[in-house]
């Protein structure tokens, strides 16, 4: 009897224990990451809303704004965030920190930080933008805030840049940062991004600050191929030789 008890106790713990997955259903209607009527799990509702280090929230395309703020409980603990594109999740609140392992960042979708008070970083996290292209890419804005704490805490870019799709010349932002930072230095670290090889782009990573905004952004530029560039040099030649014996 002792270990069928026991049995049953350890069972109900284990399964309480296991992380969950809450998908974003809206049906709520009034946008609220803190209300359990817009998750599901497993298709349905469960009283709950991502609240813990195990849970992970994923939020679909078009969802409009979603906001997180301190008038809900356990504001920003949750394992992982996914944010589909057209999405944006808005982090408000008047003081509390953020604790989130990573943050999925699909198409254009937004994580917005913004506080009238103070937002704090309970921890280091990374920004998963998957793969980018200059039309299709997310972004992290933190600049309307009265004090962020950053609290020293590295935030790891990660993505690829897809480089088929770039033309021309131009510049992808992927975050907008304020600079006046307490509690330590925001790090950034930015090896994550990759930019695979092609003869026809050049782009790079740069870290910039701007007005008092730190902000990361990829520059690229189209290079003529080399049939093209020959063709003009020639072009060039003959004018001058035409212009000589004139």
């Amino acid at each position: 009897m002792k270990l069928s008890t026991f049995c049953i106790l350890f069972c109900l713990s284990a399964g309480l224990s296991q992380a969950a997955i809450y998908v974003w259903s809206g049906a709520a209607g009034n946008g609220i990451y803190g209300d359990s009527g817009n998750w599901t799990v497993d298709g349905t509702t469960n009283g709950y809303y991502p609240q813990s280090d195990r849970d992970h929230a994923i939020i679909g395309e078009n969802a409009g704004t979603i906001t997180w703020s301190t008038s809900q409980a356990y504001f920003g603990a949750t394992s992982t965030v996914q944010i589909g594109s057209g999405s944006t999740l808005l982090c408000t609140t008047t003081i509390g920190d953020l604790n989130v392992n990573s943050f999925t960042l699909g198409g254009n979708s937004q994580l917005i930080f913004e506080s009238s008070n103070a937002l704090g970083l309970g921890r280091d996290f990374s920004l998963d933008f998957g793969t980018m292209t200059a039309k299709e890419h997310g972004t992290l804005t933190a600049t309307d805030i009265s004090g962020f704490w950053t609290n020293g805490k590295t935030v790891t870019f990660i993505g690829v840049l897809d480089t088929n799709s770039l033309s021309g010349s131009g510049t992808i932002e992927l975050a907008s940062i304020k600079s006046s930072q307490l509690g330590g230095n925001l790090n950034l670290d930015l090896s994550g991004l990759y930019i695979p090889y092609n003869a026809q782009i050049q782009a790079d990573v740069t870290q910039v600050t701007e007005n008092g905004v730190t902000k990361v952004l990829i520059n690229y530029e189209t290079v003529p191929e080399p049939a093209t560039a020959t063709l003009s040099l020639l072009g060039l030649g003959g004018l001058l030789l035409r212009r000589k014996r004139q």
